[in-house]
């Protein structure tokens, strides 16, 4: 019977889930990455927003050191929720547009401290999308070069060994160039057209909108291995197993939360309460029980035909799963006294309440949450 020891695991953890495994992300292989582990007689098992590569562990038969592979093991990351992006930090007015997916690898050494200790990230420390989105194309699929590249030559170049897979001379002007990319499997790889700046693309038949990412693991091997990092690979170029756990560390967005506080009967002045705000547990902004200042506009604004009063965090909040774990909100007259009022306990911003703040400056997003007493 055949043994097996981990080879690698990949795990997606998300500060909306207070820095636990993302349950809104499912770790698939593609059809071509499992037609490769198949061939090496690895087991994929799925995992809460990840999963874990098994490899034959006994010798013989020592499969792994006949692995030889250019390409890199692939791995879908499927959403199953649509408020992914709402509650997850891509970065300063950054979407992720029908054409492009969201891609990590492991072809750099990024090791780096995320929720709580080291761990070998797929992407640079603390911007998980700083080089991540990427362009989807088709294995059938044409190109329409600059006027001023033409008569020269385009290639599809595998990014880590730099080894050219596909070329072609550049059609006459005006002529879109046809690329026939059907023999290499589902990827990333790298286009370059008289050696310009490569143009980085994912490749595969599969439409973007099916996915929000992809993982990309070069496991290493006599071809790999070289051009990989020690932290990165785990088949060295002797067959020789390294375990390694490759992590993609998602950030909760974060946003001002703004409170509009209504009586609909109109017969309520909230101009001398405050709103309160008590972190419950420590996080990497704030310790455990210090306040969270909030601020109250001088006026109140119209909302419905009615005077609302609107109180605002001085800083951006992160969104939370369960925030009544890690924060205390609460609107009380008077400061520290709750006499001639009524204390009122607030609740949480959601994911569905993001509006882009107007005014001067950059724009920054909000939680608008109305509370009517």
């Amino acid at each position: 019977m055949m043994q097996y020891t981990v080879l690698f695991q990949i795990e997606c953890l998300h500060g909306y889930f207070a820095g636990n495994p993302c349950r809104s992300l499912t770790l698939v292989p593609t059809e071509d990455c499992r037609q490769l582990l198949g061939c090496y007689h690895m087991i994929f098992r799925p995992a809460a927003g990840g999963g874990t590569v098994y490899a034959p562990k006994q010798s013989p038969p020592d499969v792994l050191k006949g692995f030889d592979e250019t390409a890199a093991l692939t791995f879908a990351l499927i959403s199953t929720d649509p408020a992914l992006n709402y509650y997850t930090d891509v970065g300063p007015d950054k979407t992720s547009p029908t054409e492009n997916i969201y891609h990590f690898d492991n072809s750099a050494d990024y090791k780096d401290n995320a929720f709580g200790r080291p761990r070998q990230l797929l992407h640079p420390p603390g911007t998980p999308f700083a080089h991540a989105t990427t362009l989807v194309r088709s294995k059938m699929s044409s190109l329409a070069p600059a006027a001023t590249t033409q008569d020269g030559e385009c290639k599809v170049i595998e990014p880590i060994s730099q080894q050219v897979l596909w070329q072609s001379p550049l059609p006459e002007k005006g002529v879109p160039l046809r690329l026939d990319l059907r023999k290499l499997p589902e990827g990333i790889y790298n286009l370059n057209i008289n050696n310009e700046e490569p143009q980085r693309f994912y490749l595969s038949d599969d439409p973007a909108l099916r996915r929000w990412g992809v993982v990309s693991i070069y496991a290493g091997g006599t071809r790999q291995a070289e051009h990989l990092p020690e932290n990165c690979r785990v088949i060295d170029s002797e067959g020789i197993i390294h375990p390694r756990t490759f992590t993609v560390a998602l950030e909760s967005r974060k946003t001002i939360w703004r409170y509009y506080i209504i009586d609909s009967a109109d017969k309520q002045d909230f101009s001398r309460y405050e709103l309160v705000a008590t972190a419950k547990a420590a996080t990497t902004q704030v310790p455990a029980g210090s306040d969270i200042p909030f601020v109250r506009l001088p006026e109140p604004e119209p909302i419905d035909g009615h005077a609302a009063w609107v109180f605002e965090s001085k800083s951006p909040l992160p969104l939370l799963l369960s925030p009544a774990s890690a924060l205390s909100l609460i609107l009380r007259p008077n400061g520290a006294s709750q006499r001639g009022g009524k204390a009122i306990r607030l609740p949480y911003a959601q994911p569905n309440s993001l509006v882009a703040k107007e005014g001067p400056g950059p724009k920054q997003m909000c939680s608008d949450i109305f509370v009517y007493v």
